[in-house]
């Protein structure tokens, strides 16, 4: 389920407004209980009061729901981003997810308000089940979120600006935050706020930062994603980085492909590549990153 393969930050310069966006979308990491929401080791889960004893650390799919007062079927998502080597100064961020839909049926609690509510206390996705829920901040920083059935939303973000200056402000209390509704009533195929977690084998589908910011001090090029254009490629490809200091092409076989650089311009020569897909493995400050192209 994890692979090497991971491009989860995108770094653009915006002319006219003078901003940087950074996507900040972790991989599922080791989820050996080390896992604190880095870029390799994402941190997101989800409990069911139904089943409180079940762990779901490494599902590719996280959900939160109403309470529930006729049965035990209520759940709550949990999760976390490491800020830590991002910006300070931001002028906007928004927690971006992609939903699943709930198109098919819903007998009861079939419209309700989800909040986020910040955790306070420390928690392992790995271990987390009922009994050992973290604290939360009574108040929620974001919603009310309405989820009414039928419901198909795809990706969504939702601004969470005010949470994040709280963690870079208060690096020792970011616990990570739980979404669910306080809505009471009987759950049966209720509405849920169900996405797909940093488990997910399609990296697009992951939960991610998406931060506007005027700085990028302290985030080397490595740090975020290189963006290498025209992808499908032709006779070139160019490069975003001002200083690539080594790279290698590999075909979809592993076979290492020379392919020449000129570092005036930033572009590779690819015209004598066939068409297929290829691996750009780019290093720097010990850090790799790998792009998949198309010819």
């Amino acid at each position: 389920m994890k692979t090497k393969l991971v491009l989860a930050l995108f770094f653009i310069l915006g002319c006219a407004s003078a901003q940087n966006t950074i996507i900040f979308q972790p991989s599922g990491g080791t989820n050996d209980g080390k896992d604190e929401g880095t870029l390799t080791g994402g941190k997101d889960t989800w409990e069911n009061r139904y089943t409180p004893y079940d762990n779901f650390g490494n599902l590719e799919y996280s959900m939160g729901t109403p309470r529930s007062n006729c049965n035990e079927s209520d759940y709550k998502s949990y999760f976390k981003f490491d800020v830590s080597t991002l910006p300070d100064s931001v002028s906007s961020v928004v927690f971006g997810v992609t939903h699943f839909e709930h198109t098919t049926y819903c007998y009861s609690n079939c419209s309700a308000d989800f909040y986020f509510y910040r955790c306070t206390s420390a928690w392992d996705e790995m271990a987390l089940v009922q009994s050992n829920l973290p604290s939360e901040y009574p108040d929620p920083f974001f919603g009310p979120l309405t989820i009414t059935f039928p419901n198909d939303f795809g990706v969504k973000e939702y601004d969470i600006t005010s949470e994040y200056r709280y963690w870079k402000e208060n690096p020792d209390a970011n616990f990570g935050f739980t979404i669910y509704s306080p809505f009471l009533g009987c759950n049966n195929a209720s509405v849920f706020f169900g996405v797909k977690t940093s488990d997910d084998t399609v990296a697009d589908n992951r939960p991610y930062l998406k931060i506007e910011s005027p700085f990028t001090s302290g985030i080397s090029e490595m740090t975020l994603k290189p963006v290498f254009t025209p992808n499908p490629f032709n006779t070139y490809i160019k490069s975003n980085l001002n200083n690539l200091k080594s790279y290698y092409f590999t075909d979809i076989n592993g076979q290492k492909i020379e392919v020449g650089y000129d570092s005036s311009s930033r572009q590779f020569n690819t015209t004598h590549l066939q068409k297929g897909i290829y691996l750009l493995h780019v290093f720097s400050d010990e850090k790799e990153v790998v792009v998949k192209l198309i010819k």
